[in-house]
């Protein structure tokens, strides 16, 4: 409408007039392959040892739709028993940095949140400071990615660096889940899994919903000596929906965009 104002919840996260065109073509890209890659992983690989899961309950956001920030501000992470485990909390809409807390509500990770260039996300730990020391010391870890790129890497403070990336695997056998996968890997070891698909995405999901939930499948070496709680895989995988959900903004506000100055 002529002469109206965008609020700020409906703001694209970054200006698509400043988007080269390999960026934009990176973006369309990255969007489709992290929602709709169909993925076979074995959780009886000899590289992977599963101990424990949990289910992130996020519906994501859906290909047919006005390009707005989610409406919900809280994305409740369950044990398999539908007991909370943990809960993340964005203080407004227009923000994607967030805090997660534990099922009592102690806050353990906090995550400072961006998406373009230039801006990588860092999270930092709330809990457990050592003592003479500050958060931003000891207890930062650092992120980096290209940030038109589907995977992104951690760096912890004692130099370990992991990464979270989507995975297209074939002859894993019978017993393997099928479905869009994200992967945590420490080198060549996988760490964690998110699994998405029919029996395990977020009811009110579908496939091709970025950010949309699953099965947080977490391997025997977290908690381990590297320095990857739990609670960091947790914060971190949401990082990663977030990005899907903020790359598929961007593609919407693209074809708003395209289509007005078709039209005009």
């Amino acid at each position: 409408m002529s002469g109206s104002t965008i609020a700020e919840d409906e703001k694209p996260p970054i200006d698509i007039n400043t988007l080269t065109v390999e960026e934009k073509k990176d973006l369309v890209s990255a969007d489709t392959i992290s929602v709709l890659s169909s993925t076979t992983l074995d959780a009886s690989s000899p590289t992977f040892t599963p101990v424990k899961s949990l289910h992130i309950n996020a519906k994501g956001t859906p290909v047919l739709c006005l390009p707005v920030p989610p409406a919900e501000l809280i994305t409740a992470i369950h044990n398999p028993d539908g007991s909370l485990a943990y809960t993340s909390t964005r203080a407004k809409r227009s923000s994607g940095s967030c805090v997660l807390t534990d099922a009592e509500g102690t806050a353990l990770i906090g995550t400072e949140y961006f998406f373009g260039p230039g801006k990588d996300p860092k999270l930092i730990r709330l809990d457990d400071v050592p003592e003479g020391t500050t958060a931003a010391d000891s207890q930062e870890i650092k992120t980096a990615s290209n940030w038109t790129s589907r995977n992104h890497r951690f760096l912890l403070p004692d130099g370990h660096t992991f990464a979270w990336s989507y995975k297209k695997e074939k002859g894993f056998g019978a017993n393997g889940f099928k479905g869009t996968a994200l992967v945590l890997t420490l080198g060549e070891k996988r760490v964690a899994l998110l699994i998405r698909n029919d029996e395990t995405r977020t009811p009110g999901s579908k496939s091709c919903s970025a950010g949309n939930g699953g099965e947080l499948v977490l391997g025997s070496d977290v908690g381990g000596e590297v320095g990857i709680d739990e609670d960091l895989v947790v914060a971190t995988v949401l990082l990663m929906l977030k990005k899907e959900v903020d790359r598929r903004r961007t593609v919407q506000f693209m074809m708003i965009a395209s289509a007005v100055s078709g039209g005009s």
